[in-house]
């Protein structure tokens, strides 16, 4: 009989813990440093190539990652990583667009880090 109960409860609890956990990967909010673009909706907005996009999409990786390196840092080094992040993202995608391109896209990124509540 006790044999039985433990595997029931074994039981119970690996069902609970299965149900449990997408709940908490749902309610998992992303970070204000995690900067995800629709690269399809911007490549459609901005008008961009083929080649265009795929070089945007390689910039975008570092961006992320150095934003999260950012975000991970202590205060004092945070600006400045975010600073350096940002005008490193502008710098490259300055080369990728064309100026009326850049232009949309520099008004879609300072959308989006005005919302985030980022400050560079």
């Amino acid at each position: 009989m006790k044999k039985v109960f433990m595997t029931l409860v074994a039981v119970m609890a690996v069902s609970v813990s299965m149900v449990a956990a997408p709940k908490a990967e749902k309610n998992a909010e992303p970070t204000r440093y995690t900067i995800d673009f629709n690269s399809h909706s911007i490549a459609r907005y901005l008008s961009m190539s083929h080649d265009q996009v795929a070089d945007m999409e390689r910039v975008h990786d570092n961006f992320s990652r150095e934003m999260k390196k950012a975000e991970q840092a202590d205060d004092a080094n945070r600006g400045k990583l975010t600073k350096k992040a940002v005008l490193r993202d502008i710098s490259y995608m300055r080369v990728i667009l064309s100026e009326t391109q850049f232009s949309k896209y520099r008004t879609v990124l300072n959308a989006t880090l005005t919302n985030r509540g980022i400050e560079f």
